[in-house]
């Protein structure tokens, strides 16, 4: 198993020091999310005067005000600290007949901004980006920079403890996520024997089963389940919460289910292709084919190691896309620090860490 290179913790911000002061031109990609976690890589970088940055400004139907003021003051404090380095487009999430639109309108517009120069670096912040927008951008820089020798970075922020008045809303249309069909619409796979591993995550049930539904039922499901995590139950408490999905809609029983540490990318990366390697080997001698299917739910960590073992396997990803935000009470207003998680992974083909 070759595995990207990756930095977590204090390692992240060495590296980051180090590297982008002597580096040459640099774009910084970010979207312009709500959470005080979106500022803390551009903040870091802010003292290199080689860096572009640019960022996304996702354009939903579904968002409550507080929380569009809420994206606007981060806005604003990034507009002060960047200052003429710093420019936002907006990129439209769903179109006007409801269809998903963000993976197209993200590299579309990545594109753009790659033709203003020849960049050395291309750091990917992937702290406030939605799924949909991220993992698209990542596997179209992956492919467009082969041969450029420009070096991919991914970064990403999360704090331990997310805002539990927000609740994101899903579309009710599911679908292969841009740039993710991987082979699954070929002949070759028509009669392969998929498997589906799913993140589950707190009040998504819905969500999953309609993802379930319009795969036309797949095979067999590995529910990823967090542990170990933050909270010692959270596990638990998720299997008790949707088990009328996974126990008596999906059939499957406890040995299906995949632990991963909820906070580590790596460790979901790394449960992924040892099943997908298993997997294939097995059926490969039965001379059956064999296809694993992934979606994405909830924490955006996790999501991470999913995005990882995609690009590496060329994995398809099936889910559905945030519509919008629906919050319960009053939206607390959180203060920056030093994000309980950090991580940095090299997505070129030149991976050595400088």
């Amino acid at each position: 198993m070759m595995e990207p290179p990756f930095l977590s913790g204090d390692d992240v911000v060495e590296f980051i020091d180090h590297h982008f002061q002597t580096a040459g031109p640099t774009l910084f990609i970010g979207n312009i999310g709500f959470g005080p976690d979106v500022l803390y890589f551009p903040l870091l970088l802010q003292k290199n005067k080689n860096i572009d940055f640019r960022f996304m400004l996702e354009q939903r139907p579904g968002v409550p005000l507080a929380i569009n003021e809420m994206a606007a003051a981060r806005q604003a404090e990034l507009s002060q600290a960047l200052g003429a380095a710093m420019e936002v487009a907006l990129v439209p999430i769903i179109a006007t007949d409801g269809a998903a639109v963000a993976g197209r309108s993200a590299c579309r517009q990545v594109h753009q901004w790659l033709q203003a120069k020849k960049y050395t670096d291309i750091v990917v912040d992937a702290t406030g980006m939605s799924r949909g927008t991220c993992f698209p951008i990542v596997k179209q820089l992956r492919q467009g920079c082969a041969d450029s020798g420009a070096r991919i970075h991914l970064l990403i922020a999360d704090s331990a403890t997310p805002l539990e008045s927000v609740r994101s809303v899903s579309s009710d249309r599911a679908d292969w996520m841009h740039g993710f069909h991987g082979t699954v619409e070929t002949d070759d796979n028509a009669k392969a024997l998929r498997l589906w591993v799913v993140q589950l995550a707190e009040k998504h049930g819905v969500s999953m089963q309609t993802l379930f539904k319009e795969l036309g039922t797949p095979d067999e499901v590995c529910p990823i389940i967090p542990f170990p995590s933050e909270n010692p139950r959270r596990g638990d408490d998720l299997l008790f919460e949707l088990r009328s999905y996974w126990l008596d809609e999906w059939g499957e029983t406890p040995l299906s289910l995949i632990h991963a540490h909820e906070s580590d990318p790596m460790d979901v990366y790394r449960s992924i292709v040892g099943l997908h390697h298993t997997r294939q080997e097995a059926l490969e001698g039965a001379g059956l084919p064999s296809l694993t299917i992934l979606s994405p739910i909830g924490r955006r960590l996790p999501g991470i190691g999913m995005l990882l073992a995609a690009l590496d396997y060329d994995l398809p990803m099936f889910y559905l896309e945030t519509v919008g935000y629906e919050l319960s009470g009053d939206l607390p207003q959180p203060t920056a620090g030093i994000p309980a998680h950090r991580w940095h992974f090299r997505l070129d083909a030149h991976v050595d860490q400088d």
